[in-house]
């Protein structure tokens, strides 16, 4: 039998406080077993998980949350200092962090503290999600009152020398067919984001939610139009050959209770 394998990992960190109010939350499960406050971080357990995904091939990390990371800035940086700590042995080529971008976008002095001090651990790509370039509409599908507008939120990263991947989900209360798509991405362009990845929408399990989802046609499409420009830096993962990964143990997760598994989509 041979030794299993591990492309990619990822890590929960923070507690499960968030700014948004999104109706598919994948995170909401996950909370319970969250720590309640910022730099709880259970230090010998991220530790071992790291050397062993390391150990068997993980090559890339992403730091996500059950709740928003950049709210618990202080577990951030302490996983962080364990990586780089760990990081003459044990190395990862690309590390990122998931976020909404809220806070980046509304606090510059949380972005001068922590966004080049993580940068200086290592940290290459905050990975954000994006629902529309329009704010009003982006914090109607954010639950919140209002959002600050897209170019100061990637020109604060940027300013940090780190990249900005947008991640976008296709569904019917967000991104809803095609066209749609193809005018974000252009718009996203413009704004000078490093990279665009696409997924559909999942539920409150993290399983892909076919109700609310785009049809197969839509997909085909969007294919279409990433293949016609010969994109590089826009993706689209669709759920029946993405999901395979997971399966596979390839991409795995270390969940708020101490789980590591195949089970949460850490694209």
């Amino acid at each position: 039998m041979s030794n299993p394998t591990c492309s990619s990992l990822g890590v929960f960190v923070g507690s499960s406080k968030c700014n948004a109010n999104c109706a598919h939350c994948a995170g909401v499960p996950h909370r319970q077993f969250a720590p309640k406050h910022d730099g709880i971080v259970n230090t010998k357990l991220i530790k071992d998980t790291l050397i062993k995904c390391s150990q068997m091939g993980a090559t890339s990390l992403s730091l996500s949350s059950s709740g928003e990371p950049t709210l618990s800035p202080e577990s951030v940086s302490i996983v962080l200092e364990i990586v780089c700590e760990l990081s003459h042995q044990y190395h990862f080529n690309n590390i990122h962090l998931y976020s909404n971008g809220i806070l980046i976008g509304k606090d510059e002095e949380f972005c001068d503290e922590y966004l080049g001090y993580w940068r200086s651990l290592g940290l290459d790509t905050i990975y954000l999600t994006v629902h529309s370039v329009d704010p009003i509409k982006n914090a109607q599908i954010y639950g919140i009152k209002k959002y600050p507008p897209f170019v100061r939120v990637i020109n604060r990263i940027h300013r940090a020398n780190l990249k900005v991947r947008a991640n976008v989900v296709l569904g019917k209360e967000t991104i809803s067919c095609a066209d749609e798509f193809i005018d974000l991405v252009e718009k996203l362009l413009k704004l000078k984001v490093d990279s665009i990845s696409s997924w559909g929408v999942r539920d409150k399990d993290d399983q892909y939610d076919v109700e609310n989802s785009l049809n197969e046609e839509e997909y085909d499409k969007i294919e279409k139009y990433i293949f016609n420009n010969g994109f590089k830096n826009v993706k689209l993962y669709r759920e029946s050959l993405h999901r395979d990964s997971y399966i596979d143990n390839n991409k795995l997760t270390l969940f708020p209770d101490g789980t590591l598994s195949n089970t949460w989509c850490n694209s």
